[in-house]
């Protein structure tokens, strides 16, 4: 285990990372994690506590189902903000400005790449970087607990992803 001091919390009230709290990591900080973190964006690096850097970086409203569906590679405006609405019911469409934001937060923050081709109509494409793919599997662990524990049963099956079920099946 290493053992690391957290500076300090930027909200008095969280716990998470009390001043002078002790944080205990499973492995220690250096060989190859420390290689990628070398090459991190600078931007990142300017919080005290993980847990809050983390909070910071994924909170608004779609910045995690943004990372979560360039997993499977590039995607342009309009599909990303189709496939923000696929599969919820009953939201509203999300604003141009508001995409926007989170995208262009997203490029700044280092976790997406933003390629841009001088074609009339402008042809732009978003993508994860290597720095933006290594936070997929962490998303991926937030997944399979909503799926576990968030989900309806109705959408399981619909999905197949209820035990014993296939696909598109309803078990009605």
């Amino acid at each position: 285990m290493n053992v690391s001091q957290c500076d300090s919390s930027r909200d008095k009230k969280d716990t998470t990372c009390l001043k002078g709290a002790i944080v205990l990591t499973s492995r220690p900080l250096e060989g190859k994690d420390m290689s990628l973190r070398a090459h991190s964006n600078e931007t990142l690096r300017k919080f005290d506590c993980p847990v809050h850097g983390i909070q910071r970086i994924i909170s608004g409203k779609y910045k995690l189902r943004i990372l979560w569906d360039l997993q499977h590679g590039a995607r342009r405006y309009g599909e990303i903000r189709k496939k923000l609405l696929t599969g919820i019911s009953g939201t509203k469409a999300v604003t141009p400005r508001v995409l926007s934001g989170e995208l262009k937060n997203l490029v700044k923050l280092g976790l997406l790449e933003r390629n841009e081709r001088g074609v009339l109509p402008k042809h732009v494409e978003y993508k994860l970087t290597p720095l933006g793919e290594t936070l997929v599997p962490v998303i991926s662990v937030l997944h399979e607990w909503g799926v576990k524990h968030l989900v309806r049963e109705s959408v399981l099956r619909k999905l197949g992803l209820l035990p014993g079920q296939k696909p598109g099946i309803s078990g009605g």
